[in-house]
């Protein structure tokens, strides 16, 4: 392999902006909703938490649980996350853990499980079920980030609606949200969290905005009545701050690490492409020949949904899949494609040679590469001399060290790391 030098940069993006004091913020949206007149004394509350890596996580649900025993309730956490951690009670439990979500760490019960009870039916004739605990509580609140979907573009992607409609209605609720495909996803889910809406004790929603960075950026609660109101505005917001490529022509994009943590299919489509229906003028994915990816982050308990986005992948993110989690979760979604095996790489050495030789250049041409920690983290990254050229002159872009070459050590895995 011919050498190949690569430079670290850094990447700006015009909205750095973010909450500096979360509990006030909280604190003044659940006050402006006037929750001290829907919470009485004694009153079971559930807290939504879902499968995706949201920043500030714990300091979130954290504050929502002082907020409702400040005014009398007693509060409990309830996984909302579709058929997430393999369609299991215990697995969704586990996935909260991974992100510190515990009894002992929030103090107050965690109520898992995948029974649910039907609520009713749409107009099309597809029943709408619900998670019984959350159902049995005497209230809801439904806590969310709101972000682009990865499969469709519409005025309401993922938020409020969707964590009702997928997260609280577990597998069976999730899997007939799927069940129609892009179009149940796009016409449907809303639908399906209307009913629920009108059935389920939802007492409100927190939704949850992240700038460019990552970083919590706006938390707005809402009267259910306002849950598409704000899915729609906060998404319009997400799509005006969502990071990219410097660039959008790439012959090897290497990812180091992948995970429902990140998002819904391990990376997010919006940045490496992969959207299955949009307008033009909606979503102009990048250009990119070959998707290498390293490994899959332990938060995702070996739930590889979205393997099949890559072009190659090592031995060692291979060995660590977990078929019963990754099926499961994949039949659901209904996107078969998304869990196909790509070509296996002993080392990632061999991986980031066969990508070299299958990306028709003709000989001599310098290769389009970035290697990125994963789809979350596009503030950082390696970029080798090619890129370098297109956008050197760039205000947004900044050089963070010298030239390196892109080495291998002993195992032949990849010298160069965000």
């Amino acid at each position: 392999m011919k050498k190949i030098k690569m430079r670290r940069i850094l990447q700006t993006f015009k909205n750095n902006k973010k909450i500096n004091n979360i509990p006030l913020t909280i604190s003044q949206e659940f006050n402006r909703i006037k929750l001290d007149q829907k919470i009485k004394l004694g009153m079971q509350i559930g807290i939504t938490v879902g499968s995706r890596g949201v920043n500030n996580l714990q300091l979130i649900i954290k504050i929502v649980i002082q907020e409702i025993k400040k005014r009398g309730g007693e509060p409990f956490i309830v996984p909302a996350m579709g058929s997430h951690g393999g369609a299991t009670a215990e697995g969704q439990k586990e996935m909260l853990a991974s992100y510190g979500i515990t009894k002992s760490n929030m103090g107050v019960p965690i109520k898992a499980t995948m029974d649910v009870v039907k609520l009713g039916e749409l107009k099309n004739g597809l029943p709408v079920y619900f998670d019984k605990y959350a159902f049995q509580a005497d209230g809801i609140i439904a806590v969310n980030r709101i972000k682009v979907h990865t499969v469709f573009k519409g005025e309401i992607e993922s938020g409020l609606n969707k964590i009702l409609a997928v997260g609280l209605g577990k597998q069976r609720g999730a899997s007939l949200v799927h069940y129609l495909g892009i179009k149940g996803l796009r016409d449907y889910m809303v639908e399906f969290a209307r009913v629920i809406l009108s059935k389920a004790p939802i007492l409100c929603g927190l939704g949850i905005l992240e700038n460019a960075y990552d970083e919590t950026y706006k938390l707005v609660a809402a009267n259910p009545k306002d849950f598409e109101k704000v899915d729609k505005e906060l998404l319009k917001e997400c799509k005006k701050i969502l990071p990219k490529f410097p660039v959008s022509n790439i012959d090897i994009l290497v990812v180091e690490e992948m995970g429902k943590n990140i998002s819904g299919p391990g990376m997010d489509t919006n940045i490496i492409g992969g959207i299955h229906e949009y307008k033009k003028e909606e979503f102009s994915p990048p250009q990119i020949k070959r998707i290498l990816v390293l490994d899959l982050t332990p938060e995702t308990h070996g739930n590889a949904l979205g393997v099949g986005l890559a072009h190659i992948i090592t031995r060692k993110l291979y060995k660590k899949i977990d078929y019963k989690a990754t099926y499961a979760n994949t039949i659901t979604s209904t996107f078969l494609e998304r869990s196909r095996i790509p070509l296996i790489a002993e080392t990632e050495k061999e991986a980031l040679g066969i990508a070299l030789k299958t990306i028709w250049n003709l000989p001599g041409t310098k290769p389009r590469i970035i290697i990125i920690r994963n789809t979350l983290k596009l503030d950082e990254m390696y970029i080798s001399e090619a890129i370098w050229e297109d956008i050197k002159d760039k205000e947004s872009i900044l050089p963070k060290g010298d030239w390196e070459y892109l080495s291998f050590d002993s195992q032949g895995n990849i010298s160069l790391r965000i």
